[in-house]
C-alpha cells in the first residue's frame, strides 16, 4: 500500500506555527540584549552573545522555509482495515501502527489557523496515547473518522462472534 499525502495547505499552517514563534523568541532575545547591554559586565562577552543570537536565528529561518517542506515529504498514513499506520519526522522518520480495535475515540480539531486554511486533525485515542493525522481536508476529515469507526464496530462485532 502507498502511503495517502497530506493536504498542501498544511505547509502554511506549518509556516504560520513556526513565524509566530519566532517572533516570540526573537522579542524575547531583544528583551534580554537590551537588558544585558545595560550592565557593564556583560560587555566582554557581547560579541559572543552577538554569534549565539546569530546561530539561533539562523536555525530558527531554517526551521520556517525548510522544514516544512522536508516533513511534508515524509509525512503520511495508510488506514487499512485492521490498523492505521502514520510517518512523519523531519530528521529520524518514526512510523506509528495503530491496531483499529485499539482505539477507544476519534475527535476531529482545528486550531484557528487550521480552521482559516479549511484543514482539521484527526486524534486517533488508543489507552496508550494519542496519535494525529494532520492536515486534513475537513471533508476527508470526516470520511476517515466515520470510516475508522465503522471499520472498529465491523471488528468488535467479529470477534464477538
Amino acid at each position: 500500500m502507498e502511503y495517502k499525502k497530506l493536504d498542501k495547505r498544511i505547509l502554511v499552517s506549518w509556516r504560520i506555527v513556526r513565524l509566530i514563534s519566532v517572533f516570540i523568541i526573537e522579542a524575547v532575545i531583544a528583551a534580554t540584549m537590551f537588558f544585558l547591554s545595560q550592565r557593564s559586565f556583560f560587555e566582554p562577552y557581547i560579541f559572543i552573545a552577538y554569534m549565539i543570537i546569530g546561530i539561533i536565528t539562523a536555525y530558527m529561518l531554517m526551521a520556517l522555509y525548510l522544514f516544512p517542506s522536508i516533513e511534508y515529504r515524509q509525512w503520511g498514513y495508510i488506514i487499512s482495515e485492521d490498523r492505521v499506520e502514520i510517518r512523519h519526522g523531519i530528521f529520524f522518520v518514526k512510523t506509528t501502527v495503530i491496531p483499529i480495535v485499539r482505539v477507544q475515540h476519534i475527535t476531529i480539531s482545528q486550531g484557528p489557523i487550521n480552521r482559516k486554511l479549511g484543514i482539521s486533525v484527526v486524534n486517533i485515542h488508543t489507552a496508550s496515547g494519542q496519535f494525529g493525522i494532520e492536515g486534513i481536508s475537513k471533508e476527508d476529515a470526516s470520511s476517515i473518522a466515520e470510516g475508522l469507526k465503522s471499520k472498529l464496530y465491523s471488528r468488535l462485532k467479529s470477534q464477538d462472534k
